[in-house]
């Protein structure tokens, strides 16, 4: 899981724990897989670690300064995006029940979590789009849905789409993080693990 590979101790005691489990009810033990499991473990591991990833851009107040959260709530939730426990804003595919996997979430730049008294009481200088990719089974349409909303609240809000870095963010960097976002998902499923599955969601939960 996202906590790396199992160590080889652990495995070690597994594998004898299971063996002796066989004999005493006069079992027989067939080990799934080929080659070293731990070495194995290792491997993938590794493989996690490169695209184990999250894209995302920002939405910065514009000349008008800091807009407010009344009004951040009611376009949020006009774009069917739902305020959770956590102070997020997620978006869920409404095909996908229970909806517990997210396509996207939108949070405070500040790390300040929303909750209902808070938008109705306050200013909000900037707030973060982003996506989870092993999360998300069609990471490529999730992008430009969350890319085609953000646009609509920058116009809407008067704001500023920026990098990390603050830099503004054109046509042409928002392409190159679409690219990237497709190398990776090639690279998962050509290893077998399709982004939004269940093996995606046990390894990179």
């Amino acid at each position: 899981d996202r906590g790396g590979a199992i160590s080889r101790s652990t495995l070690n005691h597994f594998q004898l724990t299971v063996e002796n489990f066989s004999l005493a009810i006069n079992g027989h033990v067939e080990w799934q897989g080929k080659g070293d499991a731990f070495a194995n473990a290792i491997a993938l591991d590794e493989f996690c670690i490169e695209v184990d990833k999250t894209i995302g851009f920002h939405l910065a107040h514009g000349e008008n300064g800091a807009f407010t959260g009344t009004k951040l709530k009611g376009l949020a939730e006009a774009q069917g995006l739902k305020l959770s426990a956590e102070g997020y804003f997620k978006c869920f595919d409404e095909a996908d029940v229970p909806q517990t996997n997210p396509l996207f979430v939108m949070f405070n730049r500040d790390d300040y979590p929303f909750s209902p008294d808070m938008l109705r009481t306050s200013v909000v200088k900037g707030i973060t789009f982003q996506l989870d990719i092993p999360h998300v089974k069609k990471c490529t349409e999730a992008f430009n849905h969350m890319v085609q909303l953000a646009k609509q609240m920058e116009t809407s809000l008067n704001a500023v789409l920026v990098d990390d870095n603050n830099k503004v963010l054109g046509d042409v960097q928002i392409e190159k993080i679409r690219q990237q976002l497709k190398v990776i998902q090639a690279n998962m499923l050509l290893r077998g693990i399709v982004p939004g599955s269940d093996s995606a969601r046990r390894l990179f939960s």
